[in-house]
């Protein structure tokens, strides 16, 4: 990563400090960030890490997989099958204390294919976060990480090569929140820079390496004991690294919503407005168009809740068309049978508008997962999906089946 991605972080933060921020979570009606508020809450059927010292805990995980998909490259013929074995561990190292939380995560998943084992992978991911806590009404998130992953074959416009395209991704990135996490009025300015190079398949990979700058700002008015009114602004700046590539571009989302938890039922955050694509390039075309991002829970019972989810916005092209147009649609349901056994059911459609790219796809999926508890700290899960793609070059159909048996453990 450059110093002058580093500057554009680190100017954002010194921006952020010198005008304020909000608090908000990932949760449908929270703030993106919340100000820590004390020691972790307590949870009886989570996992129990491995003391160190005090404030200081070690929480190890590991997951195993084996199943089947019935067409790995997602072609619509000669499709190609393949038995699936996975492992996945994971450690998180956390140190906590009235005004800081420092967290380091470390992630692997290592996938064998019986029938096919160019296709054979081991991705990782390490990040760090640490959270200040200024005080009850000023808070700040800084965090890097590193990824090592891949794109399978298929998954992209690229064509399909010996073995799938690897890359690593590296990053950056800050919040500072201003106002309490039940104020009437919170802000919030966040910065992030992440820099993309692919290491392998270059003479078709080369062209997608980029490096991308993030800023967004977020205001939060307090309409209603949980209601708030929200505006958000962010853009970003895509810099591809080939000095011949015409797909330079700066984008702008301006949205304005409302987010609410009105009652133990319902809760959810929804947000429309105007998105822009300006590229750097004279020859290839700006678009403008509306945009939204929408999340609504409903919970009917104490152990049953539906999620609602639909939005709009851009999507970097990979060899057809200037860039992509996508709206996506989902709903999932997950369910409690008893204190042991829960399930959960989705289903999406993504529509894909390859813009000056003479395509367009239709994208459906569903999936089913099973859970059994063991034990509080042993889970076996069953899985299952389905994904079908429609396209107006029927070159791009598919149809794809998944089938999988899980195992998680924790401590």
């Amino acid at each position: 990563m450059g110093k002058n991605h580093l500057s554009v972080v680190i100017c954002a933060l010194l921006t952020s400090a010198a005008f304020g921020a909000t608090a908000q979570t990932t949760a449908p009606v929270k703030p993106t960030y919340e100000i820590p508020t004390g020691e972790a809450k307590k949870d009886n059927d989570g996992p129990r890490g491995w003391p160190i010292r005090e404030g200081v805990a070690l929480y190890p995980s590991i997951g195993f997989s084996f199943g089947r998909d019935d067409n790995l490259f997602l072609t619509n013929s000669n499709q190609k099958s393949s038995t699936i074995y996975a492992l996945s561990p994971g450690l998180k190292l956390q140190a906590r204390s009235s005004a800081t939380i420092f967290t380091l995560d470390a992630n692997l998943k290592s996938a064998r294919y019986v029938q096919s084992r160019a296709d054979d992978y081991t991705d990782y991911r390490i990040a760090g976060t640490g959270e200040f806590v200024l005080s009850s009404r000023m808070g700040l998130r800084l965090g890097a990480e590193y990824n090592k992953g891949h794109d399978p074959r298929g998954s992209n416009d690229r064509g399909i090569s010996a073995e799938p395209d690897q890359f690593r991704n590296t990053g950056i990135g800050g919040l500072f929140a201003f106002g309490g996490n039940d104020a009437r009025g919170r802000f919030e300015v966040e910065a992030s820079s992440f820099d993309k190079r692919y290491t392998n398949n270059r003479a078709t990979t080369a062209g997608s390496d980029r490096n991308t700058d993030s800023f967004t700002g977020r205001f939060f008015a307090r309409i209603a004991e949980k209601t708030a009114f929200l505006v958000e602004a962010r853009a970003d700046k895509l810099d591809y690294k080939s000095s011949v590539s015409p797909l330079d571009s700066n984008e702008r989302y301006y949205l304005a919503g409302v987010t609410w938890d009105a009652t133990a039922a319902t809760s959810g955050t929804v947000k429309v407005g105007q998105i822009r694509k300006d590229f750097a390039s004279s020859a290839t075309r700006d678009s403008s168009t509306s945009g939204w991002d929408a999340i609504v829970q409903w919970a009917p019972l104490r152990y049953s809740k539906f999620i609602f989810t639909t939005s709009k916005s851009f999507g970097e092209s990979t060899g057809v068309g200037d860039f992509l147009l996508t709206k996506r649609y989902g709903a999932s349901w997950m369910h409690e049978w008893n204190s042991r056994i829960s399930t959960s059911a989705n289903i999406s459609r993504s529509n894909d508008d390859f813009v000056n790219g003479g395509r367009s796809d239709s994208t459906d999926s569903i999936g089913l997962k099973l859970n059994y508890k063991v034990q509080r700290w042993l889970t076996l899960g069953g899985e299952f999906s389905n994904t079908n793609r429609d396209s107006s070059n029927s070159t791009f159909n598919y149809k794809k089946n998944l089938y999988s048996f899980t195992v998680g453990a924790t401590l």
